[in-house]
């Protein structure tokens, strides 16, 4: 039986020494596909199986992060894999590389969150009819002529929004970008996109567009298994973030979930979760 290959495809933009042990880790079984965000002055080194772009500027909720996406899909697409896995680089694996593996052998499904918009939980449809500034500076320091031209942007796109709502002329659906595709489904999202122009570009006003912009075109393909979940352990309940920056007093919770990685996790904030995580692993 021939082992499951599989490609780590990986977004990343701060805390190095993080970002390198978790390319460390999951590059001793599996080749990994890593985008840094432009802006970023992460410094991580190419070497045989960990391959390093460096390509756009990842803004929170921009339509650069399906490119970035896009991007890795298309390098790690050309090498072929089995099995293809979306992860940010605030993400740790919380089963054994060996068991992730073990869990993918002669598995066709697609594993991802999806499901049709308007669904509970989620914006309603205004995210699709409103036009949102593509660059949304959370978390970034700006001066204040970048500020007020932003705010004069932001004014300006609510206005159009309500003078001409956009279309609405596909069935969406959405959910979580981390996700875990199949070589077929990733070659069908590939043709789909280079013979879908106008589809693409529907997405440059859109915000947070990387949670839906896949879940439909998935939605429309025949011939896919599809597993309505996406193998991560996130805490969406209990704050003071959202989601929920992991802490040690999470660590249990954690480490008794199915999921095979959990997210999100900061070195700065809590690094004694991630040492006992990978103290577990190894």
């Amino acid at each position: 039986m021939a082992e499951v290959k599989i490609a780590i495809m990986m977004l990343v933009h701060k805390n190095e020494h993080q970002t390198q042990r978790l390319i460390n880790h999951l590059s001793q079984d599996f080749d990994v596909f890593v985008h840094i965000e432009k802006r970023s002055k992460l410094n991580i080194v190419e070497r045989e199986n960990v391959f390093i772009y460096k390509k756009y500027r990842t803004y929170w909720g921009s339509f650069n992060i399906i490119l970035a996406t896009q991007h890795l899909m298309k390098k790690s697409f050309k090498k072929g894999y089995d099995r293809y896995i979306l992860i940010s680089g605030q993400d740790l694996p919380i089963k054994s590389n060996e068991e992730i593996k073990t869990f993918f052998q002669n598995n066709n499904n697609e594993y991802l969150d999806i499901g049709k918009i308007p669904r509970n939980g989620w914006p309603n449809m205004g995210r699709l009819t409103t036009y949102n500034p593509d660059k949304i500076y959370r978390g970034v320091k700006v001066n204040m002529i970048q500020n007020f031209l932003f705010k004069v942007l932001r004014k300006t796109a609510r206005i159009i929004s309500v003078l001409k709502p956009r279309k609405l002329n596909y069935d969406f659906h959405g959910g979580s970008q981390w996700t875990n595709y199949t070589h077929g489904c990733v070659e069908k999202i590939l043709a789909y996109s280079r013979s879908n122009k106008k589809y693409i570009s529907r997405y440059k006003w859109t915000n947070c567009a990387d949670e839906i912009f896949y879940q439909t075109i998935i939605a429309t393909m025949d011939g896919l298994t599809i597993e309505n979940n996406y193998l991560r352990y996130i805490d969406w309940q209990s704050g003071p973030e959202y989601p929920k920056t992991l802490r040690t007093e999470d660590y249990e919770k954690v480490m008794d979930s199915n999921a095979l990685f959990a997210r999100k996790f900061d070195e700065e904030i809590d690094e004694n979760i991630i040492e006992k995580i990978y103290k577990k692993l190894l």
